[in-house]
């Protein structure tokens, strides 16, 4: 395949790069249809590569690290959150089982158990739900900490 072309494309090309134009090389491209077309069509890449350059500059760095650093905090709050949530709810239906079993000894209160104090049956119950309620927390709390590897966080 036989090229057709001049020998001055390259100093257009260049010249086009640098923004160096001689009288010379102008005057070329007046005459040249082939260096012509070489400087239509360089320009118009320059073009299209700047534009490129403008959409995607990149993020600067710090901009990346903070990021990554907020997203890491976050998950370290949110996985440190999470027992907290569960003894929240679990505290929530403690309060509602102490309110429903108050509610039901209110009901049947004789005022003649003032003189003698609670009855000790009516007690137990109570402390048994609290103490569960109690075990159960922290027992979900060393699982989730030895799972989370809470003991071995480095800040």
């Amino acid at each position: 395949m036989n090229r057709s072309g001049c020998e001055c494309e390259r100093e257009v090309v260049d010249a086009l790069r640098t923004g160096l134009w001689t009288a010379d090389l102008n005057g070329h491209i007046e005459s040249c249809d082939s260096c012509r077309e070489t400087k239509r069509v360089a320009e118009s890449l320059l073009h299209y590569a700047a534009s490129l350059r403008v959409e995607q500059v990149p993020a600067a760095a710090d901009e990346i690290w903070r990021r990554a650093q907020m997203e890491r905090q976050a998950m370290i709050l949110k996985r440190a959150t999470r027992p907290l949530i569960f003894m929240r709810l679990l505290s929530l239906g403690c309060v509602v089982a102490f309110a429903a079993w108050l509610l039901h000894g209110l009901s049947r209160f004789d005022y003649r158990e003032i003189l003698h104090g609670w009855a000790l049956g009516d007690i137990l119950p109570g402390v048994a739900i609290a103490v569960l309620c109690i075990a159960a927390g922290a027992f979900y709390m060393l699982h989730e900490g030895k799972q989370q590897g809470a003991f071995n966080v480095v800040s």
